[in-house]
């Protein structure tokens, strides 16, 4: 007791500005957050078992995946040196050569060919009780369609009854079952289809097969795959492919390594050598050409003994030979399209004798979806009708094609015959000037200008015949698998461990984050320290809380339980009205709190009850004319006389008196409910009242109305000799300091102490302080409401 008098004589002693001047700021209140994990343990607990229910539903419903790879070595060699041209080092060669290769296998067209040639447009799936399964292989039957008109991603339930019977739907939960055959075809929604068994059949489980578009294959394709380099000192690419089904991921990364082994020893050097031999045909003309002018030259120079022309002559023949190449090349491509034309007009056109050099650039791949067509439409020919709807369609597109081609060379042809004409007329200038150069000089020119003409155009081809012959050489490419597709045995996901931590981690977060907004948003005063923190109004006494049932039943508890940690609490507050100068004579004291429920009148009847003890006369006064309580704790069921009656003149004070059960303790209720108790306050029958009760008690305790709510507790202060203001622990808000350091300055009231009321238990009673709450609380508080603070 000795430290804590000394901390409220301290408080006393505190300048008069009510307000802290220097306020401590805590980054964390442990004893709040004590409080409030208390309070919300039982919502964190609520939160990380809803986070692991949430996992668990996860894992019990969601189809583990599978994962299949293979690897594949690329042996490569490089022979640019040959021909004396310096290689790039050997890990960037291999990085860009690897680099092409997974793109090629990543591409829509090889992909194409994959999904072609595996059966993955129909998928099946077996119904089970908590998840679906799809089967790959091992399937009761197999569906044939008419794709033209198939139900593309509609699920069709099929319900096996034996080997020949079975029903099918497209709404499993209606009445439209349609039973069929396997073996025959039958229609359903205007499109046929057949079912046929397999070698492993079954009709224990219950099915739905879905058709997929080659656009959605393609997405799914892509989407599951990964190609990557897995070595690049080595040359080794990686195919992985993920998916639920572990012999459908096997098959579809074994397929791949097949095609991709035959692609690139087919594909590979195509177009280069193609190239090749367009360019040695183009040599061979060129140089019959630069033979016959090398000849005329040599002719000319024998006869006319000179082949220095005058610098005139030289600029114009170099004006001339620029003007003559660039119309050689318009008239070369002007022939070379009008070669097309015909052969496509006369569909007798060699795609592998195309010579795309000439041509725009986006029209090389026209050519080749053009190539494609028509090999379909060849292949379509063998399996329909001439009139059927299939070759009907593959000739519309093949002619609308064509006509886009034709579109795109003639609007070519007429692109080159714009600039030759302009070209033509530019050259028609310079030669009009060149005429008047002597005739033997101009003959000799011109020979030299389609000399020099060739030469360059055959420079030019012999240097683009050495790039493809080292393009050709330096990728020569065999394909080895050194992993074959394996077939997965154990699933690489979900990981229930795993999603168990990070539900359990998720859980534990989130209640963090609660707790954390819980402790933002918390603006109760939860401990003593907090409330020094906010005011340095003197804090003389901390009264315990009291388990509510307890406080029920109970009323005057220093009367009732006077050995209890309540009672010496009590007294601990009457020693601490020493310091104040209760014993100078100041015999009036209020208690006042800013809003009900914060144990005014708890205070108040108790406080005056062990005062009482102490062999003085002590009387209370009931000054809550609006919602009066304090009669309740002395069991008076009558209030009908009482300070309303007092200080409207009707009655004297003595007759409303009551003697309660503890000794030198009167007590006068509120009486009836008068309509303006702040007038009655306020008139000069209150103070006559205080000072004919001063002459008779030792101490006048007011039991005020909330000075927060209504004005009438602002009166009984400022005609008290000193005021209790009581705060409640974990119920008043730090805005009710802040109102009444307001109201106290407002109405200059300084003569003011405070007592923090229902204060938590630290649990460190010993003695007979434990003999009241041991009693009480082990009784009446179970184990898990103890666990939980509630």
């Amino acid at each position: 007791m000795n430290n804590q008098e000394t901390r409220y004589q301290r408080n006393l002693e505190s300048k008069n500005s009510h307000k802290p001047q220097n306020q401590e700021s805590e980054v964390l209140d442990l004893f709040k957050l004590k409080t409030i994990l208390k309070n919300n343990l039982p919502w964190a607990i609520l939160l990380i078992t809803v986070a692991v229910f949430v996992a668990f539903l996860y894992v019990r419903y969601t189809n583990v995946k599978f994962q299949s790879y293979a690897e594949l070595k690329l042996n490569k060699r490089s022979e640019a040196s040959v021909f004396g041209f310096n290689p790039l080092s050997e890990e960037s060669s291999n990085l860009n050569t690897l680099s092409g290769e997974v793109e090629l296998i990543r591409s829509k067209l090889f992909l194409k060919q994959v999904i072609e040639k595996l059966p993955l447009d129909v998928s099946y799936h077996v119904i089970g009780r908590f998840k679906n399964e799809e089967r790959y292989k091992f399937t009761p039957f197999v569906v044939s369609y008419e794709k033209s008109c198939a139900n593309y991603g509609q699920k069709f339930f099929v319900d096996i009854i034996d080997k020949e019977n079975f029903k099918i739907s497209t709404n499993p939960d209606g009445e439209e079952w349609v039973d069929q055959k396997f073996g025959e075809y039958f229609t359903l929604d205007g499109c046929s289809y057949k079912l046929e068994i397999t070698s492993h059949f079954f009709n224990t489980e219950n099915l739905f097969f879905i058709i997929s578009t080659p656009e959605s294959l393609m997405g799914y394709v892509e989407s599951n795959l990964s190609v990557a380099p897995e070595n690049l000192s080595a040359n080794t690419i990686k195919i992985t492919f993920e998916d639920f089904n572990p012999y459908k991921i096997q098959a579809i990364v074994e397929k791949i390594s097949e095609l991709y082994t035959e692609y690139s020893k087919e594909q590979k050097n195509k177009a280069n050598q193609l190239k090749i031999e367009f360019l040695n045909k183009q040599l061979k003309q060129t140089e019959k050409e630069l033979s016959n002018y090398e000849t005329y030259i040599e002719d000319f120079t024998i006869e006319n003994k000179t082949v220095n022309p005058s610098a005139d002559v030289n600029r114009s023949i170099s004006e001339m030979v620029k003007m003559d190449s660039i119309l050689y090349g318009i008239n070369y491509q002007l022939e070379e399209i009008e070669n097309i034309q015909n052969q496509l007009e006369k569909d007798t056109l060699s795609f592998d004798k195309i010579n795309y050099l000439v041509l725009p650039s986006n029209t090389q791949s026209l050519f080749e979806e053009f190539s494609e067509l028509k090999r379909e439409y060849q292949m379509a020919k063998t399996r329909y009708k001439t009139e059927s709807q299939v070759l009907q369609q593959r000739k519309l597109e093949i002619n609308a094609l064509k006509d886009r081609i034709n579109n795109y060379l003639s609007n070519k042809v007429e692109v080159l015959q714009e600039r030759k004409e302009t070209i033509l007329n530019r050259k028609q200038a310079i030669e009009r000037k060149f005429n008047q150069l002597p005739a033997k000089t101009n003959e000799l020119n011109q020979k030299m200008r389609f000399y020099s003409l060739y030469e360059e155009l055959y420079l030019s081809l012999m240097q683009k015949k050495t790039e493809f012959e080292i393009a050709q050489a330096g990728t020569l490419s065999e394909v080895d698998i050194l992993t074959p597709a394996n077939l997965p045995r154990s699933p690489i996901g979900p990981s229930t461990n795993l999603i168990y931590i990070g539900s359990f981690a998720v859980g534990f977060i989130l209640s963090f984050i609660f707790i954390g907004i819980r402790y933002l948003l918390y603006d109760q005063i939860n401990s003593i320290h907090e409330l020094e923190r906010l005011t340095t109004i003197p804090i003389i006494a901390k009264i315990s809380r009291l388990n509510r049932s307890v406080a029920k039943k109970s009323g005057v508890i220093v009367s009732e339980k006077p050995r209890s940690q309540i009672s010496e609490a009590f007294r601990t507050l009457r020693t601490s009205l020493d310091f104040v100068g209760i014993k100078e004579g100041k015999k009036v004291i209020s208690i006042s709190s800013t809003t009900s429920g914060e144990g005014k009148t708890f205070i108040s009847v108790n406080l005056a009850a062990i005062i009482a003890m102490s062999n003085k006369k002590v009387i209370i006064l009931d000054l809550d004319m609006r919602k009066p309580r304090a009669q309740y704790a002395f069991n008076l069921e009558q209030n009908e006389m009482g300070i309303s009656s007092i200080l409207s003149g009707g009655i004297h004070w003595k007759e409303c008196i009551n003697i309660t059960k503890t000794d030198n303790l009167h007590f006068i209720p509120s009486g009836i409910l008068p309509p303006n108790p702040a007038e009655l306050l306020e008139g000069d029958h209150f103070d006559q009242l205080l000072k004919e009760l001063k002459a008779e008690y030792d101490i006048i305790l007011l039991d005020t109305p909330p000075i927060g709510l209504v004005s009438d507790g602002i009166i009984a202060l400022k005609k008290s000799d000193h005021s209790l203001f009581v705060v409640r622990a974990d119920y008043s808000k730090r805005s009710f300091i802040d109102d009444l350091h307001r109201s106290l300055s407002l109405n200059n009231i300084q003569n003011i102490s405070i007592i923090f009321n229902a204060v938590r238990k630290e649990n460190k009673g010993y003695g007979y302080y434990q003999d009241y709450y041991n009693d009480n609380n082990s009784k009446s508080i179970s184990t898990l409401k103890r666990l939980f603070n509630i």
